[in-house]
């Protein structure tokens, strides 16, 4: 009797999954194009705030990621005649979605990008932005219609450090107060982080459509396309620092790493996974003189130069999102904010300690660069805004952890607390973010649960 060819078999499973991610993606694009224009071809959705609007889309974007996550990661590997094209459709497709929402208005989800502007525009007049709030007479003659009105907290220093600060003076020199202009380079960061997360995928011998889950995740595309936040340039450097790690230049990825951690500061925390005997004081030196290099035109501000960082940490009202934090001071209602921030700082600083002694084999510094950052955003100790979940969805590539798709998804949710009565967060908001995060992560380390496809151990 004759056998079924099950190569043919194969070829058109191939096919079949082909033409579905294609699919998923016309649709995706479709939504990505139409945006907040929903509102004027959809009369049912007139009635809704904006911010409840994104909520529903960007959910129904996170079904389709998820489905395409899935198809790439199950059933497309290096065997298949289609993968090429695939990786292909993925890179064309990731471009689309970013593309149709630069030219969008992004005072709906964020107004920060506003700040990044205006602190470009204060360094462009020759002032150090950490002397003067916006609202200050000093900053008076720079005010006008388009920045200034949207920027946030116009009473306080700014809050981002040095590196951000040169970035924006840079960005600045170049597009002016063009928002647009300043979204589409965010982008052109964001789009070099796919090739250069493509390049880490192959160093690890991973098929690069695992590009995907970065490439289609809806929270990097929407926070970096449409808000138009740092993390565009964040996750590039660090993306960077971990590939120039992987293929042995250690000291230009320990530079790239502190550029990184000096355009937002949570990425200092993964210099614990690039140290090892021998290399620790010249990574520790390295890093802190690039640091202490960037900071050294804004010397002048004196203890200013900390910023809005120190209020960040010690006012309740800055808290927002976090979940292990919130379920302490709900349980213990006398626990003191500031001394919870602080408590949070120093189990992190603790648990990269116990990195940074550990003797770490190349493949080891990935894995320890996932723990660290899942910690941080489990013990972040001010705010989880949603765009700070971008820095682990790069990982995501490489351990396709379930517990932290989920997250990347349901930690949008946050936003509904700008549409609350008295703006305050709703505990089910909370329960649905971190409820499935904690018991999967819990589970996964009871069972030893591994995603299928990772191939560190």
């Amino acid at each position: 009797m004759e056998q079924p060819d099950h190569r043919i078999k194969k070829s058109f499973d191939s096919r079949a999954v082909f033409a579905a991610i294609v699919g998923l993606a016309s649709v995706s694009a479709a939504i990505y194009g139409i945006n907040f224009k929903i509102f004027d071809l959809v009369p049912v959705f007139s009635g809704l705030f904006r911010i409840q609007l994104y909520v529903i889309m960007f959910l129904f974007l996170s079904v389709l990621y998820f489905i395409a996550v899935f198809l790439v990661i199950k059933f497309m590997d290096r065997s298949d005649p289609l993968w090429k094209l695939t990786g292909i459709i993925i890179f064309f497709f990731a471009i689309i979605f970013r593309l149709c929402l630069v030219p969008s208005d992004p005072s709906v989800l964020s107004r920060d990008m506003y700040r990044y502007i205006w602190d470009g525009r204060v360094q462009q007049d020759g002032i150090n932005p950490y002397r003067y709030p916006p609202q200050a007479d000093e900053l008076e003659h720079l005010r006008e219609n388009q920045i200034y009105p949207k920027i946030n907290r116009k009473d306080y220093p700014t809050l981002y450090p040095a590196g951000a600060q040169i970035f924006f003076r840079l960005f600045y020199a170049l597009v002016g107060s063009n928002v647009t202009a300043y979204k589409g380079i965010m982008v052109f960061f964001d789009i070099v982080t796919l090739l250069v997360l493509t390049a880490l995928l192959r160093a690890y011998d991973f098929n690069a459509s695992r590009i995907i889950v970065y490439a289609w995740n809806p929270l990097v595309i929407f926070e970096i396309a449409y808000s138009g936040h740092l993390e565009g340039l964040t996750v590039f450097l660090m993306v960077t620092a971990l590939y120039l790690y992987t293929i042995h230049q250690k000291t230009p990825a320990t530079m790239m790493l502190a550029l990184s951690a000096a355009v937002k500061l949570y990425p200092a925390l993964l210099l614990a996974a690039f140290l090892n005997r021998g290399t620790r004081i010249k990574g520790i030196t390295t890093f802190s003189a690039t640091i202490i290099f960037l900071y050294l035109p804004f010397w002048g501000a004196g203890g200013k130069i900390s910023g809005f960082l120190p209020v960040y940490l010690k006012n309740p009202y800055e808290s927002f999102n976090l979940g292990l934090k919130n379920l302490l001071m709900c349980l213990i209602p006398s626990l003191d904010y500031y001394l919870l921030s602080l408590v949070f700082i120093i189990a992190l600083a603790g648990a990269g300690l116990l990195i940074l002694l550990k003797e770490k084999k190349d493949l080891d510094v990935m894995r320890y660069a996932f723990i660290l950052v899942g910690l941080l955003m489990i013990l972040m100790p001010a705010s989880l805004h949603p765009w700070y979940v971008v820095l682990i969805v790069p990982f995501l590539a490489i351990y396709p952890n379930p517990a932290w798709l989920i997250f990347t998804c349901t930690v949008a949710l946050s936003y509904l607390k700008y549409t609350s009565p008295q703006g305050i967060m709703p505990a089910w908001i909370l329960l649905i973010e971190y409820l499935p995060l904690f018991s999967l992560l819990a589970a996964g380390w009871i069972l030893k649960y591994r995603f299928k496809g990772s191939r560190f151990k």
